[in-house]
């Protein structure tokens, strides 16, 4: 299982085929979206990544997680998430994850929350 990525839409466009066939998609941001901890069988009772993404100022962060950004060696964060991996899907603390990580052809599961 692979581990997730945090995006922002940007918006829709459309991309043509070689026949001619116009195909809808959706444009996406990735911006410096990090692995920030490891969550292990032994210590939590599963197996995930906890990633973060976007720039947060100092201020705005609670002292326990300046204390989880300092351990991880990142800069704090402004969103972060969790993604269930397995143990070979464990990506080291401190990369950085952009679109190259999934593979082309690759199908995603996408959530989001709407602004109206």
């Amino acid at each position: 299982m692979r581990s997730g990525v945090i995006a922002q839409k940007l918006g829709m466009t459309r991309i043509f085929t070689d026949s001619g066939v116009h195909v809808p998609v959706t444009v996406l941001k990735v911006d410096c979206c990090e692995v920030i901890a490891h969550r292990t069988m032994e210590k939590n009772g599963y197996t995930a990544l906890q990633v973060g993404v976007g720039l947060a100022k100092v201020k705005n962060v609670s002292k326990a997680q300046r204390g989880n950004f300092a351990i991880a060696k990142v800069e704090p964060k402004q969103k972060l998430a969790e993604f269930r991996v397995d143990d070979k899907g464990m990506i080291p603390v401190g990369a950085e994850i952009t679109a190259d990580h999934f593979v082309v052809g690759q199908f995603v599961d996408v959530s989001g929350i709407t602004t109206g």
